[in-house]
């Protein structure tokens, strides 16, 4: 998809609790964040951002298997199920993309996919052999989990703060 950051229309523009304004754009269901100093007009930050959104958005896959890796450790059970019974479909999506002032690589936020099957039954069998029926829902994720992560370069990643 090809991203144009300068001729689409703001979806919103507001001054951010840190004291910067930010603008907001939306293509198809992610949200694109740019921030600017607040005795700037925004162009010259969008500009520096459209150099950089296409190459940001071609890595959304990748950015979601980061995601993905990093969160084994933390919901083991969630990412063998999904891993085994589910690999199509992550349980994880890329809500947007925020190019913050100051920093010089763009960021993601990622959080549940609601479009994944939670409600979804699975026939499992365990290390002994014992067949067992687990449904998704049990190990979906808390309303407030967020994972975000930085790229720092083509298809690198790095857990963001």
């Amino acid at each position: 998809m090809g991203i144009n950051l300068l001729t689409e229309s703001m979806l919103g523009h507001w001054r951010a609790p840190s004291g910067v304004w930010q603008c907001e754009y939306q293509f198809g269901s992610r949200l694109i964040y740019v921030q600017h100093r607040n005795d700037e007009p925004p162009r010259a930050r969008v500009a520096a951002a459209q150099r950089a959104v296409n190459a940001a958005w071609d890595d959304l896959p990748q950015v979601l298997k980061f995601a993905e890796q990093h969160c084994k450790a933390q919901m083991p059970e969630l990412m063998r199920l999904y891993e085994t019974y589910m690999p199509g479909e992550s349980p994880f999506f890329v809500y947007s993309i925020h190019f913050d002032l100051d920093k010089p690589y763009p960021s993601y936020a990622i959080s549940t996919n609601p479009d994944f099957d939670w409600d979804r039954i699975l026939i499992d069998e365990d290390e002994l052999g014992q067949v067992h029926r687990v449904c998704m829902e049990q190990y979906e994720p808390r309303h407030d989990f967020w994972v975000y992560v930085r790229r720092v370069g083509f298809q690198q990643f790095e857990l963001g703060d």
